[in-house]
C-alpha cells in the first residue's frame, strides 16, 4: 500500500500483483442468512476460520472468520489477552492484489468499545469507513468483535479477474498504560500467511454492474460506482442520480479543483453534434501554485466524460494535460462543429483532437 508503516496489516502493496499467479487461495464460504451482529460468533457458521501464529513476546492471541453473503463480506474476530485495555487496538486491512497497478487496500480500526476511525495516512475514505457495523461482545479477558464489511466499503477490486484477497488482521496489544504495543498479526511480509482468499464470481454478479470491456477495476463511490483502466483515471462512471458536473466530479477525483481557482479555462460542458453532453473535471496539484515558480512534480490533469443513455452513465472521451511546466496552463478548450477538440497552453502550444466514435484522438503535434 502506498502510506507509511501502521501495523503489519499495512505491508500490503501494489507491487505484489504479479506473483499472484499460481498463489493458493482458500474459497470464503456463503452464508444463507445474514448474522446479527452482536459479537456472538455463532452465526457465522460455516465461516473459514484463519488462526494467527502465536508471538513468543505476546501476551494475546485471536482467531478470524470469514463468510459471505450477497454483497457483504462478515469477519469474526475472536481474541484472547491477559487484560483488556483501551489501548489494545484491531486493524483490518483489505486488499485486491489483482485490482491493477494502483490499486490500494482499505484499512479499518476496531477496540473494546467498537469501530474506531481509520488512520489519516491509510486513505480510506469516510464514505468507505461509514459502511462497516461493527458488533463486540466482552467478558473478561475475551473480546469478540463482528464486522459487517459492504461491496461499497471495499477497496477497488477486480472486475474480471478472479476476486483474490488479502485479509490482514493485527492485533496491537497494549500490555501497560503508556507501554508500546505488541503486533500479533496473520499477515507476513506483505502478505497473508499461508493462502490468500478468494470470493465466487457470484460475489461479484450480484452487483449487477455491466462495465465497458475496457474496465478491469471497480470501486464504490457515495453516490455511484467508478470503473478503472490500466492507468490511474477512472474510465467508466455509473451513477444513483443523473450525472451533473458537480456530482461527476465528486464522483471522480477526489483532488478536483475548481479551474478558475487554478487559472485553467475549462468549460463544465461541452457539446457534440446530435446533441451529445461531454462532462469535464479538472483535478490533480497546481504547478504553478506558488507565484513566480513551476514545480515539475506537479500537474492538473483534464478528464472529459461523454454522458450516455439517460445520463446516469459516463464513459472517459478524454484523458489530458490541464498545466503542467512544459506546456503552461491549458487557456482554450475548444470543440468545433466537425466534433474536433483543440486545446491551446500559456507556453504555445495547440494540441488537436478528433472524435473517433466515443473518444478523441489526437491529429498531431502541435507547436510551441
Amino acid at each position: 500500500m502506498r502510506a507509511p508503516l501502521l501495523s503489519l496489516c499495512l505491508l500490503l502493496a501494489p507491487a505484489l500483483a504479479p506473483a499472484q499467479e499460481g498463489r493458493p487461495t482458500k474459497t470464503v464460504p456463503a452464508l444463507a442468512k445474514a448474522p446479527k451482529l452482536d459479537g456472538n460468533l455463532k452465526d457465522l457458521a460455516p465461516a473459514l476460520t484463519l488462526r494467527a501464529p502465536a508471538a513468543a513476546s505476546a501476551s494475546a492471541g485471536f482467531n478470524t472468520r470469514v463468510a459471505w453473503r450477497k454483497d457483504t463480506l462478515y469477519v469474526g474476530v475472536e481474541a484472547m489477552d491477559d487484560q483488556l485495555l483501551a489501548g489494545d487496538l484491531f486493524t483490518l486491512t483489505l486488499f485486491f492484489p489483482n485490482a491493477g497497478p494502483t490499486a490500494v487496500g482499505h484499512t479499518y480500526r476496531f477496540a473494546f468499545d467498537g469501530k474506531r476511525p481509520s488512520p489519516p495516512e491509510s486513505a480510506t475514505s469516510a464514505f468507505a469507513q461509514e459502511q462497516v457495523q461493527a458488533g463486540v461482545q466482552r467478558k473478561d479477558n475475551k473480546l469478540n468483535l463482528e464486522l459487517a464489511i459492504p461491496v461499497t466499503a471495499f477497496p477497488r477490486f477486480p472486475a474480471v479477474e478472479p476476486l483474490v484477497l488479502d485479509l490482514c488482521v493485527t492485533f496491537e496489544d497494549q500490555d501497560t498504560v503508556g507501554e508500546k504495543a505488541t503486533p500479533v498479526s496473520n499477515c507476513k511480509d506483505g502478505g497473508m500467511i499461508g493462502e490468500a482468499l478468494k470470493l465466487p464470481d457470484e460475489f461479484r454478479k450480484n452487483l449487477k454492474l455491466k462495465p465497458p470491456q475496457e474496465v478491469t477495476a471497480l470501486e464504490a463511490r457515495s453516490g455511484g460506482w467508478l470503473g478503472w483502466g490500466v492507468l490511474h483515471y477512472p474510465v467508466w462512471v455509473e451513477a444513483e442520480k443523473l450525472l451533473t458536473s458537480d456530482s461527476l466530479r465528486a464522483l471522480v477525483a477526489t483532488d478536483q479543483v475548481d479551474p478558475e481557482k487554478v487559472h485553467v479555462n475549462v468549460p463544465e460542458t461541452l457539446i457534440l453534434s446530435g446533441d451529445r453532453t461531454l462532462l469535464t473535471v479538472v483535478s490533480g496539484s497546481d504547478p504553478y501554485a506558488v507565484e513566480g515558480k513551476c514545480d515539475s512534480d506537479r500537474e492538473l490533469r483534464l478528464g472529459i466524460y461523454l454522458l450516455l443513455g439517460k445520463g446516469k452513465t459516463a464513459q472517459r472521451a478524454l484523458e489530458w494535460p490541464a498545466a503542467t511546466c512544459a506546456l503552461g496552463r491549458a487557456l482554450s478548450v475548444n470543440l468545433e462543429e466537425d466534433d474536433g477538440l483543440s486545446i491551446g497552453y500559456s507556453n504555445g502550444a495547440i494540441i488537436n483532437f478528433v472524435w473517433s466514435g466515443d473518444h478523441f484522438e489526437r491529429t498531431e503535434i502541435g507547436k510551441r
